[in-house]
Formats: structure tokens, sequence, C-alpha cells
């Protein structure tokens, strides 16, 4: 009697312990899930406020000129794309996922740079074909060089699914982290190699002049670290029909970013990592650095 008592109690030990582990980690799902209805309220939040300053300057009595309004409105669809991505990604938070709270400050440190979202558009994790059912999380990428690293965020600090060119998909936390903060010498090989994509990428035009490119700059990271006129090189020119300009990020003032361009034609804008490709990717670098 007294032995069945007694494993009557273990079995009830186990049963609470169970449920204690349970509401632990729906805890955990409430806290991420919390996270990320204030990012996206942020998110949205922006985007109203761009919407009601457009609207209050069209009725103004100086409306914003059209090369300044097509800088609003790339501004505008960027936070839109933004808010549609997270939107969908992080609504399928699970207990399962991997939490990383302080990820977006390591990439940062470690000079990690954002890529453009619309590149990852279709990529898929390496999982098998019944863990892609549900399509969870939203997919941002970075890179350094020639490595890269993917992660599909099902709030803003935790993440479905993982991917990287060094060591395929990491599964936990640790590995994650370990990725992001070591820094591995590159091979000539995989120097040789990313040499050339960045040559390959340069020879795309950007999609705006120079004057677009720097109102967006002027209006994310305020003045200049230097100006002055160049050649159809780039290079410093007094007389030279060109301009070229250098912004610092004003988070990190070691992050700098350059623009040059003559008149009308697509501008030619760098940063540490390569050429910038275009107008949204542009939005999407000094938005991750502010």
């Amino acid at each position: 009697m007294a032995r069945n008592s007694s494993a009557a109690h273990d079995a009830l030990r186990a049963e609470l312990e169970k449920e204690r582990e349970r509401v632990r980690a729906l805890e955990v799902v409430n806290r991420l899930q919390a996270a990320s209805l204030t990012s996206l309220s942020d998110l949205a939040g922006n985007l109203r406020c761009q919407v009601a300053d457009l609207l209050d300057d069209t009725l103004s009595s100086s409306p914003v000129p059209a090369k300044g309004l097509r800088n609003v409105m790339g501004r505008m669809g960027g936070l839109a794309d933004t808010l549609s991505r997270a939107a969908g990604g992080y609504s399928g938070v699970q207990t399962t996922d991997m939490i990383y709270p302080t990820v977006e400050e390591d990439l940062r440190a470690h000079r990690w740079t954002p890529r453009p979202d619309r590149g990852l558009d279709g990529v898929l994790p390496p999982v098998s074909i019944t863990e892609l059912a549900d399509r969870r999380g939203y997919a941002r990428g970075w890179h350094r060089g020639p490595q890269w690293i993917t992660l599909w965020f099902s709030s803003p600090s935790s993440f479905a699914f993982a991917d990287s060119s060094d060591h395929g998909r990491p599964t936990d936390v640790g590995a994650i982290r370990a990725l992001i903060t070591s820094r591995r010498p590159l091979s000539p090989d995989e120097l040789a190699n990313w040499a050339a994509a960045q040559q390959e990428s340069h020879a795309v035009p950007f999609d705006a002049p120079y004057v677009r490119a720097v109102q967006h700059l002027g209006l994310c990271w305020g003045g200049t670290l230097d100006s002055h006129r160049c050649d159809e090189h780039g290079h410093p020119a007094p007389d030279g029909l060109g301009h070229r300009s250098v912004w610092a990020c004003p988070s990190d003032p070691d992050f700098r970013l350059c623009v040059w361009g003559i008149g009308d034609e697509p501008a030619h804008v760098t940063y540490w990592a390569g050429p910038v490709v275009d107008m949204a990717h542009l939005v999407q670098i000094t938005g991750h650095c502010r």
C-alpha cells in the first residue's frame, strides 16, 4: 500500500514538473510574441508618420519637388515591404525556436552587413520538405566579404531556421553566436571569387543619380564628412564634372559610405563591403545603421 502511494506521488510530481515546463515555454512564446507586436507597431508608426508628412507636404503651398518625392516614396516603399515581410514571418513563433536577444548588436559589432531583403525572395532554409510546410520566418541575410549568414526570424530575437556559407545549418544559438563573432582567414580563392563577384555586380548601374542618393543620406545620416568635386572616375579634381561625398554612420563612425556621380547619370555608391546595388539596398543599409 505504501509502495503504491509513493509511486502515485512520484507520478504526480512528474506530471506537475511537465506542466511547469509547459507553462515556462508558453511564457517565453508570449514574451517573443509581445516583442514582435512592439516591433510591428514601431514599423507601422514609422510608416504612418511618413504618410502623414507626405500628406501635409502635398497640401502645403510649396510641395516637395519630384526628385524629393521619389526619395520619400522609396523610403515609404521600403518601410511597407519590411512591415509586410516581418508580419508574415513573426506569425508562427514556437517553443523550439532559437532565442538570441543580442543578435543585431553582435552582427553590427562584428562587421556583418545586411543584404537586400528582396535578394532572399524564394530562398528556402536547408531543412526537409516536411519542416517547410508552414513556411515560418522572415528571411534576413548578412555578409562579411564572401561569408554569409541567413536567419529566418520568428520574432525580433528568435529564429525558426538558420543557414551559413561556412557551416551549413546551425541548429542552436551557441553555433550561431560562434559563427557571428568569430573571424576566420579567407583563402586566396575565396578572395578572388569575391572580388570577381563584386566587379560583376558593380557593372550594373545604380538606379538613381547622385542628388537622390545624397538627399536620402542627408535625411538619415546628416552632414557629410567630406565633399568635393571629382572626375569621371570618382577621383578628386577641382574642375571635375562630378561630385563625391563621404558619410559616417551616426552610431558607428567607422562605418563609412561614399557616393559620387555626374549630373543625372547613375551614381556610384560604395562602402567597405563593396558597391551598394540600388536605392532599396541603400535604404536598408542606412536603416540598420543609425
